[in-house]
């Protein structure tokens, strides 16, 4: 071996970029440990870095501990019990403990565990080490314990239970993550989790789920127990409305992300009309400190009422930099989007939000557009044009369209200077011809140094493949766009569109373009949203082949 490579330094990078995850992986690596006592303890400490079951611990531990039972689980896989064929001595532990469990970084018990401990056996290791928590794994700065039958699909809900209460045994003073699934509705699993006192400690990053049917009061009251004083990253479902107040108080957090709300009502209804320009009083009595760290918001939610009640709990000056709104299930209304974006309006500071965020997330349902329909009807996106940090912004969603108009369109290029992605009606089937055009997409590739990502329904029927720079623009070069989303932009003649963007926008690739996916069975082939789709698709073509020819 070189002698530049035998630094213990280079030989633990070396074998840090080896991947460890699968069997075979860690076959490969204690392969490398075994190859050289130069590469031994680097190699191990990459092998034992995470461990995904029990397996590993076992196989350093004394053979005559065991007994093995094969059982069945709930899908007709099996599983494997280890019984107590004797009493763990402290001293069976002792080689493990002195060689191996210190290298441990991370705990994963992952969905296809396969083997367990019978209670016997959970026990006696509790008490071979005395209680003491952390102790088989004292190094570990992630835990993540999800053994429930939603997250577990080998082993059945009793083996999971049983197991449940002995993520102390891994958890220890070190440990500065930890995710955590459980049913609020099974008493051990509450217990268990109250009675882990180094939880609140020194974790940096709690993840919680309750993955309950019935979700109860434990979230928010064990929430409330403590001052949780060094937590920056707080990941939670089913969050409760009577934790957030306690939640505004966290000295460090950072990053909040909520998955689900019981349905939280909002504290006031505002008017675009009245409150912009003369906001309401009670906006000065928010204290200034409530949640005095947070910069991530993501909230995904059932309803857009309950995303909007969240935020009406921000004090106006805050240092919120990327907030992001992701609807599961209740298709939102049109008052409801501008009721949001309003509320952000009042309760986010313009000094430093860069990133607005407001989508349909899977499972989403469209809505079926109304008979009767304005030509300009939509969403008044004004209020968000202080925003003047702004880097990125989405407002997508299948039920409701924003239909830009020319005005918005200057109104964006004055207001957000700093614009890296414009993402705006791409996800939605609309039956009214866009308001915008190729010429207004055109003054937005000039307008901006550094857009890279652009999702918009224009009306494409006009391109000739033929236009000019704008002579109204801030640059003198288009900006590098990367990905374009057309949605169901209507478009005549895909060459020239082709020749239109190879002209404007010479860094975006055929796949960059993208067009808007459909949920359920494809329209008949002769309706216009399929036309319009193969058009798109045949403009992806034209640019491959130009990209083609210029190499």
């Amino acid at each position: 071996m070189n002698r530049c490579l035998q630094a213990p330094e280079i030989l633990q990078l070396i074998c840090d970029q080896l991947p460890n995850g699968r069997n075979s992986d860690r076959q490969r690596l204690l392969a490398v440990a075994l190859s050289c006592r130069a590469l031994l303890e680097p190699a191990l400490d990459r092998l034992w870095h995470t461990i995904y079951s029990i397996k590993p611990m076992t196989s350093i531990l004394p053979g005559d501990l065991w007994t093995k039972e094969r059982k069945v689980g709930p899908n007709a896989t099996k599983f494997t019990v280890l019984g107590l064929r004797r009493a763990i001595q402290s001293t069976d532990l002792d080689r493990y403990v002195a060689y191996y469990a210190q290298r441990i970084r991370v705990v994963d018990f992952g969905p296809a565990l396969n083997r367990t401990f019978s209670p016997e056996a959970w026990r006696g290791l509790e008490l071979a080490t005395n209680w003491k928590h952390g102790a088989l794994s004292p190094s570990a700065r992630k835990i993540v314990w999800t053994l429930t039958p939603l997250k577990q699909s080998v082993l059945p809900k009793e083996a999971l239970d049983q197991a449940f209460p002995y993520f102390s045994l891994f958890l220890g003073s070190k440990t500065t993550c930890l995710h955590v699934s459980f049913d609020s509705g099974v008493p051990i699993h509450v217990a268990s989790i109250r009675s882990a006192v180094n939880i609140p400690l020194e974790l940096k990053e709690l993840k919680l789920k309750d993955v309950g049917n019935f979700p109860t009061t434990f979230m928010g009251n064990y929430l409330k127990s403590f001052s949780w004083e060094k937590l920056e990253v707080l990941r939670i479902g089913n969050l409760p409305a009577d934790a957030i107040s306690h939640l505004s108080t966290l000295p460090l957090l950072a990053t909040i992300e909520v998955w689900a709300f019981r349905k939280l009502s909002r504290l006031y209804t505002y008017s675009v009309e009245t409150d912009i320009n003369n906001p309401p009083d009670h906006l000065a009595a928010i204290p200034d400190d409530a949640f005095r760290a947070l910069q991530t918001l993501e909230l995904n939610g059932n309803d857009i009422e309950s995303v909007e009640a969240f935020v009406q709990y921000l004090p106006p000056k805050n240092q919120l930099r990327k907030f992001k709104c992701v609807l599961r299930s209740n298709p939102p209304t049109s008052r409801g989007l501008q009721d949001l974006i309003v509320t952000i309006r009042l309760h986010c500071d313009v000094r430093h939000l860069k990133k607005i965020t407001i989508k349909g997330g899977h499972g989403l349902p469209a809505v079926e557009e109304k008979l009767y329909v304005q030509l300009e009807e939509g969403i008044n996106l004004g209020p968000l044009f202080v925003f003047n940090k702004l880097e990125s912004l989405t407002v997508s969603l299948p039920s409701i369209a924003v239909n830009l108009n020319g005005q918005d369109i200057n109104d964006i290029s004055d207001g957000f200077p700093n614009l890296r992605k414009l993402k705006i009606d791409t996800d939605i089937y609309d039956s009214r011809i866009p308001l915008i055009d190729h010429k207004d997409l055109l003054k937005l590739l000039y307008d901006f140094g550094c857009l890279r990502k652009l999702g918009l329904r224009f009306n494409a029927t006009g391109i000739t493949g033929q236009e000019q720079k704008p002579n109204s623009t801030y640059e003198q070069v288009p900006t590098p766009l990367e990905k374009l989303w057309v949605g169901d932009s209507p478009i005549y003649f895909p060459p020239a569109a082709a020749d239109f963007f190879n002209a404007h926008s010479p860094k975006l690739q055929w796949l960059g373009i993208v067009t808007t996916p459909f949920q359920g069975p494809l329209p008949p082939e002769n309706s216009p949203i399929m036309l319009y789709r193969r058009r798109w698709v045949d403009v992806r073509d034209h640019i491959i082949i130009n990209t083609t020819d210029l190499v």
